[in-house]
């Protein structure tokens, strides 16, 4: 469980009762790691989240942890957020991507006009909404809104989802530098063609198909300029005066989109752990228990886990830290956010595969969670927003005296 955020000194009943309310969601999510980890098998093999996952997940409210409290939503401290990714990623990495993200989205729906939000939290009290970052396809303004037209890639949750959150440039439409202007739509899961396309080796649950709208409208107030997003101006602002809403986006996704690889490390880390209290050596016969060399590789493997955690929840509760007081976080900080989720993405990475080998060939077999863990999280090491050398060097630059670019993705 991460630390409370009373240390923080809110002094605010309000964000006492989101935090009580986070904690006991954190508790049901993990009394629901064995359920999902139980099911990881047959999930992969199905290419989507079970019925029986998704109902769980509704049973608890999982769905309202970061809706506005005024529409009936949990709105939960930012630290809560990527340990949800963590818990559901502990035990099924798939189901902490994706379900973790049609949890996080309602996040930015809060951003967009009223007329949206009381549309999408108006109805049942929460979207579903697919999602994904890479602008695509082009939108075409037009009387009442915008014609939406292209194809984008891993549309994750498509197949649970009641929304999508896409982005794409608007014709005709440009920046002071000449750049398109960037918008991020939301758009009905109904308008979509769904493209047969997730044919991977691992986090193959999560259903990140290609998807296309053709000649689809959608009304202005279903579109945000992403600078607007980015840079904490856009009109659910006016309407929610909470810390939530004030956190940077992309700081707020990306430590959203690392914590299911931390409940990777986590669920390894426990499993091989019990796997070498009773495991013995096939041509030596000596247990592996009684090995210096395997408890001092334990030992450091549990230090390194420790060390990681430990940053990860450190710079969370940083960054909150920051927005309770009304603190703008810098275009550095931002940055520094940006290299901390990418090391910790590397770590877990690293720890994964080195736990991995200590279980031994019994990790290989299709009904082990070990080599899921182990593909998904080497799946995921790939994502783009893990990118190491990227985000170290913009780090690295503020280090050095150097200003952050102006189309930084912080």
């Amino acid at each position: 469980m991460p630390d409370t955020i009373s240390e923080f000194s809110l002094g605010k009943e309000t964000l006492a009762r989101q935090e009580e309310r986070g904690l006991l969601l954190l508790r049901d999510l993990q009394n629901l790691v064995p359920s999902l980890r139980n099911r990881g098998q047959a999930t992969e093999e199905a290419g989507r989240i079970s019925d029986e996952t998704i109902n769980d997940l509704k049973r608890i409210d999982a769905f309202r942890a970061v809706v506005p409290e005024i529409y009936g939503g949990m709105e939960v401290p930012f630290p809560i957020i990527p340990q949800i990714f963590r818990y559901l990623g502990r035990g099924c990495m798939s189901t902490g991507w994706s379900m973790g993200f049609l949890i996080y989205h309602n996040f930015q729906f809060a951003h967009y006009p009223r007329e949206l939000q009381d549309i999408t939290f108006g109805t049942r009290g929460y979207t579903m909404a697919a999602g994904q970052v890479i602008p695509s396809g082009e939108a075409r303004r037009v009387d009442g809104g915008f014609i939406l037209n292209g194809r984008w890639g891993y549309a994750t949750g498509i197949f649970h989802s009641d929304y999508m959150a896409l982005a794409a440039p608007v014709i005709g439409e440009k920046t002071d530098d000449d750049k398109p202007i960037m918008y991020r739509f939301a758009v009905p899961t109904e308008k979509f063609e769904i493209l047969d396309t997730w044919h991977v080796a691992a986090m193959k649950a999560t259903g990140s198909h290609d998807v296309t709208l053709t000649d689809v409208f959608v009304p202005d107030y279903h579109g945000v300029p992403v600078e607007a997003l980015r840079e904490r101006t856009s009109p659910g602002l006016d309407i929610h005066p909470g810390p939530l809403w004030r956190v940077p986006l992309l700081s707020f996704m990306s430590f959203g989109a690392v914590g299911p690889m931390v409940g990777g490390a986590d669920a390894m880390l426990e499993m091989v752990t019990k796997i070498l209290e009773l495991k013995v050596g096939a041509y030596t016969g000596d247990r592996q228990q009684d090995l210096m060399t395997q408890r001092v590789r334990i030992a450091g493997l549990t230090m390194e886990h420790a060390a990681t955690v430990g940053l990860f929840e450190d710079k969370i509760n940083e960054l909150w830290a920051m927005v309770v007081e009304g603190e703008t976080p810098s275009r550095e900080k931002r940055t520094e956010m940006r290299i901390v989720v990418s090391y910790v993405a590397r770590k877990c990475h690293q720890l994964v595969n080195e736990l991995a080998l200590a279980a031994g060939s019994r990790g290989n077999y299709v009904d082990s969670p070990i080599q899921r863990f182990q593909r998904d999280v080497n799946a995921l090491a790939t994502h783009a927003i893990f990118e190491y050398d990227h985000t170290a060097n913009l780090f690295g630059g503020t280090l050095l005296g150097q200003d952050v670019p102006k189309d930084a993705m912080i």
